[in-house]
């Protein structure tokens, strides 16, 4: 059996176990945080979306996870770019900025940040957007026009582009709205 688990709720996943707090609809009221009600090593699939930027305690939320996750586990996180100062200050539940660089702390192949967390994880795949998801598109216009597709083409054409957008780029296009992560799991494979 594949244990998906979707902590951010946003969008209805075939087959997946929906978390979230009281009052909400959901198979299981868990908040993301410490102490999750799942054993070690459980999760195949996590969706975080949103969730993740409103949480207090990212490093402990991150251990938490690679705790029930699986070796390998696909992890989905989309959050609010802290390029963009609107984007992080639009939701005062934001408890802090994120960029790309936040995921190498955890990813062994950067191992020079000095990470003293057991949660280890590989950023497989990232893309930065000039404009988040949300209902209108009033201002919108120029990022989502045919230019906004090719800054956002120009700047997710690898890695490294993508850091050097994140570091010199931003500030002159007035930030990044939204990025996307994918991680996975770097584990032993032995466990019992």
């Amino acid at each position: 059996m594949i244990v998906r688990l979707d902590f951010g709720g946003e969008a209805a996943r075939a087959r997946s176990i929906r978390l979230g707090g009281a009052g909400e609809a959901v198979h299981i009221v868990a908040r993301l945080g410490p102490r999750l009600p799942f054993k070690d090593n459980t999760a195949d699939e996590i969706f975080l979306d949103h969730a993740l930027a409103h949480t207090d305690d990212f490093l402990g939320i991150m251990e938490e996870l690679w705790r029930i996750s699986k070796p390998s586990t696909i992890i989905h996180a989309r959050l609010p770019h802290g390029s963009s100062s609107w984007s992080v200050s639009r939701d005062p539940r934001h408890g802090r900025a994120y960029t790309l660089e936040t995921f190498n702390y955890f990813d062994p192949r950067f191992n020079d940040t000095g990470c003293t967390s057991p949660a280890r994880f590989r950023l497989e795949h990232a893309r930065l957007y000039l404009t988040g998801a949300r209902g209108t598109a009033r201002g919108l216009a120029l990022a989502r026009s045919v230019f906004g597709s090719i800054i956002e083409g120009l700047v997710n054409q690898d890695r490294g582009m993508q850091y050097r957008s994140e570091r010199w780029f931003a500030p002159l296009v007035g930030g990044f709205e939204e990025f996307y992560v994918v991680l996975s799991a770097v584990k032993e494979t032995s466990f019992g």
